[in-house]
């Protein structure tokens, strides 16, 4: 019984033993299988420097300043359209900006022939509203006489974000491209890696010509102001009586009388006549019925006077 128990003890000992050792073999194989197999290579540092530049771009690329161009158009009756012309050119130069495009004509009305200016010119962005300002200015009636004006803005920055995060990727290209080149003793291989050399340099320089841009326009923005005379929009007035007035109010009056004839027809033949036109129809058809009766019976009265009387024989009176 002594010598069963034994053997029964060093068994499950060597059980114990077996299942003891188990993890650390699982664990020793997959620790070697995952540092040491030849098939998997070790991540190079050069691409966790990488990583790490690219983390550091996106965090700068959230503090880019905000590239907005803005754009200003304004309609100003003056006393003199070629004289404020000149005056906002001046402006433009002593605000530190430039004229892009300038013209001034000649147009006639009813009241006689009048001069008309527009001007195109690009300040720095900071100066723009003390710009218009001036602009305002220059009108014969104030602020009434700022006839029109608008102001818009288009943001850039995911644009420009986007562009500068190529040239990056293309000047990283042409370093590799240039090493490339260096280390290739075939010409064959050496004027391949040329063009391609070239056509990525051509790339840069397009993009940094578009970066630029979007800067320069960024930073100066344009107002564009189309002057007018006053005379020719003033009204005429004689002895306090104003006809082009009165002329305008009056057509004003017909062509809402016609709005309102008109809206009338509209609403008429939309709510109405789907009801309309079938009662219509079958009174059309009931009146014709009816006529038609009265037809026949009228040809039948007719029919019947027109009959000879009918006159019964007489007979002769019997003598005695």
């Amino acid at each position: 019984m002594k010598k069963k128990i034994l053997i029964f003890s060093l068994i499950a000992l060597l059980l114990l033993g077996a299942c003891a050792k188990a993890p650390a073999q699982k664990y020793e194989y997959i620790t070697e299988d995952s540092t040491g197999y030849a098939g998997v290579p070790e991540l190079p540092r050069e691409s966790l420097l990488m990583d790490e530049a690219l983390e550091g771009y996106e965090l700068g690329s959230s503090t880019q300043e905000r590239l907005v161009i803005k754009t200003a158009n304004m309609r100003v009756s003056v006393v003199d359209p070629v004289e404020a012309m000149w005056s906002v050119s001046q402006m433009a130069t002593q605000l530190g900006g430039y004229v892009i495009s300038s013209e001034s004509s000649s147009s006639v009305n009813s009241s006689g022939e009048y001069k008309t200016a527009s001007i195109s010119i690009r300040i720095p962005t900071q100066k723009l509203d003390v710009a218009m300002e001036k602009i305002r200015q220059l009108s014969a009636d104030g602020k009434d006489g700022v006839l029109s004006e608008s102001t818009s803005g288009e943001d850039v920055t995911s644009d420009y974000v986007d562009t500068e995060s190529r040239v990056r990727n293309l000047e990283a290209a042409e370093e590799q491209l240039m090493v490339l080149m260096e280390n290739t003793t075939d010409l064959d291989k050496t004027m391949k890696v040329f063009r391609e050399l070239t056509r990525t340099r051509e790339e840069i320089e397009v993009l940094k010509g578009h970066m630029k841009y979007l800067r320069e326009s960024a930073s100066m923005s344009m107002i564009s102001v189309n002057f007018v005379a006053e005379a020719s929009i003033k009204p005429i007035e004689i002895g306090g009586w104003k006809p082009g007035v009165t002329a305008r109010e009056s057509l004003q009056k017909l062509i809402d009388i016609a709005q309102g004839i008109a809206d009338v027809l509209i609403r008429f033949s939309i709510v109405c006549l789907p009801f309309l036109i079938p009662l219509g129809l079958g009174a059309f058809f009931v009146t014709k019925a009816v006529k038609k009766r009265r037809a026949k019976k009228q040809v039948q009265r007719a029919n019947y006077y027109a009959k000879p009387p009918v006159i019964d024989p007489v007979e002769p009176e019997k003598k005695d």
